[in-house]
């Protein structure tokens, strides 16, 4: 593997141990050298590795791309997938990882830094597909090492072929109950919904034991209804005593090896107090950009959201998403997708990658 793979590593396991900035760097000049498509896509823009001297300057790739090439520093050691696209299955993202300890790595210790600071193992029901018969779920593949890494007994899934497994579902959580045994449940936000609503239709709710955590991603596509964040935090603690400052969202994407999740969790750790926002690793960084310029906007605008995710060195260290957020402290907020002008910008950022 090349050698900025390596340091990368390091780096995730000891922020200390080298700059951000440095890495950064290392990886774009990787990327440049082996990736012919990125490669023209950085000279059409005047951008090399000789030109750009601070990691803001690489040039973003536009999320679409990694539906038109593959963006790969080697051959790859797995390929996964989006889970699906308007244009059908054959325009999915697809991220190509010629690495795969970077994104071990990397889930891993956000899981640990940003779900699990406080504790070694909790009972994990996860309502999220296991890893066997979707091998090219980026986020079945995090689900799995989240139950090795920080499962104790009795953890497992509970949705299969048909669903989710309610009757199995609820016998877990009172199992939970009486034992005592920390949960954490991990789960899509409309698998969330659809839950919540099957507690409230039966008349159950669940006493789980202080500690317990639960994470969500994804939006509420396929819920049978929309909840705000606020309803989802409220149903949380009246269906299962979870309070909100244990209720994580998390967000990430099938393009990038890192992934963000609410501060809430840490923050109560550290003892600290700030606004609900979205956090991410000492290997990442996010900018909010115009969507035209793509240069930062004000602090607290609202613009595109740019990802640095260093865990990408073998694929796009830089990428443009099409969610628009604002900055929040040291995080950031997600107000949704590109419509309107973000959305024009988006085009034309995708139209500038696909002339090259």
């Amino acid at each position: 593997m090349h050698a900025v793979h390596e340091e990368i590593l390091g780096f995730i396991d000891d922020g200390a141990r080298n700059k951000f900035e440095d890495l950064a760097l290392a990886a774009f000049a990787h990327q440049f050298d082996s990736i012919d498509p990125y490669r023209r896509f950085c000279l059409a823009r005047g951008r090399t590795p000789d030109s750009v001297h601070d990691w803001p300057e690489i040039p973003p790739v536009p999320i679409q791309a990694f539906k038109q090439v593959d963006l790969c520093c080697g051959t790859p050691q797995r390929t996964f997938f989006s889970t699906g696209t308007t244009q059908g299955p054959g325009r999915r993202s697809r991220h190509c990882m010629p690495d795969l300890r970077l994104y071990r790595r990397s889930a891993v210790a956000g899981l640990r830094s940003f779900l699990f600071p406080d504790v070694d193992r909790v009972r994990i029901i996860s309502l999220i597909h296991s890893a066997g018969p979707r091998p090219d779920s980026s986020l079945a593949q995090m689900v799995a090492w989240a139950i090795e890494g920080f499962g104790d007994s009795g953890s497992g899934y509970v949705v299969g072929d048909q669903g989710i497994e309610f009757d199995r579902l609820v016998g877990l959580l009172r199992d939970t109950e009486q034992t005592g045994q920390l949960c954490g449940l991990m789960t899509t936000t409309a698998a969330l919904i659809h839950v919540l609503d099957y507690a409230r239709d039966h008349g159950l709710s669940f006493r789980l034991p202080h500690g317990s955590r639960l994470m969500d991603t994804g939006g509420d596509k396929g819920a049978p209804r929309h909840l705000s964040r606020n309803g989802i935090l409220h149903a949380c603690w009246a269906t299962f005593a979870i309070p909100g400052y244990f209720c994580v969202n998390e967000y990430g994407m099938t393009e990038l090896s890192s992934q963000y999740y609410d501060n809430v969790i840490a923050n109560r750790v550290k003892g600290m107090h700030a606004r609900r926002a979205k956090i991410g690793p000492h290997w990442v960084r996010t900018l909010v950009l115009d969507p035209d310029s793509l240069l930062p906007v004000p602090v607290g605008s609202r613009g595109l959201l740019c990802h640095y995710d260093l865990a990408n060195a073998g694929s796009a260290v830089a990428v443009l998403s099409e969610d628009v957020g604002r900055a929040i402290g040291d995080g950031f907020e997600v107000l949704g997708r590109a419509a309107g002008a973000e959305a024009r910008g988006c085009s034309l950022n995708l139209a500038e990658w696909e002339s090259r």
